[in-house]
């Protein structure tokens, strides 16, 4: 089977980092919540969008490392991998950010993943030449065609719901928002995707 798997917020934990960075840089109060959309909220309410958008390119970037593999996902990833299945990363994530310091997220993005054993290590999942990042999100529909992706595994509902998704390919959504989803395996943590397979 060729799996497709998100990379951010699919395999790269981001919990608390967008709040710890711009609490970091003085750009919000600490009584702001916590989670992404809590800061994104805060500067979107603040009519401040573009320092979210700068705020958004440090982390990816330079502040990568906060970010954690979510819970079991390595584990999941080389069992499918022993198992003899193909494994491709498939993101849409620009080079560059829009504002700020021009780190190279492509760059930054496989350090991470060798840094936390996705990549070169003994039975890792990935090797360098299985990593697809993609400028556009319809780039990256097109690519998840192009690999014939039997399962993709992402995060955001939109990228299934869009009309480039290949309509041969199983839908497994991975989020924490439990409502039930026509036509999508709906996983909220990494040890139950096993079971969709």
């Amino acid at each position: 089977m060729i799996i497709g798997i998100d990379f951010d917020n699919t395999i790269a934990d981001y919990t608390g980092v967008f709040y710890d960075v711009a609490l970091k840089l003085d750009w919000i109060p600490e009584s702001t919540g916590r989670s992404k959309t809590e800061v994104k909220s805060y500067f979107i309410i603040s009519d401040n969008e573009r320092k979210w958008t700068e705020l958004q390119g440090i982390v990816y970037g330079k502040e990568i490392d906060q970010a954690r593999p979510y819970t079991d996902c390595l584990q999941v990833l080389e069992q499918w991998h022993a198992k003899g299945h193909t494994l491709k990363l498939i993101s849409h994530k620009t080079r560059y950010p829009i504002i700020g310091e021009p780190v190279d997220f492509h760059h930054a993005a496989t350090n991470w993943l060798k840094s936390n054993g996705f990549i070169g290590s003994n039975g890792a999942p990935f090797s360098e030449s299985d990593l697809n990042f993609n400028e556009t999100k319809e780039e990256k529909l097109l690519c998840i065609d192009k690999l014939n992706c039997d399962l993709f595994i992402d995060d955001l509902e939109s990228i299934f719901n869009h009309k480039l998704f290949p309509a041969r390919c199983r839908k497994v959504l991975f989020n924490n928002n439990s409502n039930n989803k026509e036509g999508l395996t709906h996983i909220t943590k990494w040890s139950d995707i096993p079971e969709v397979i």
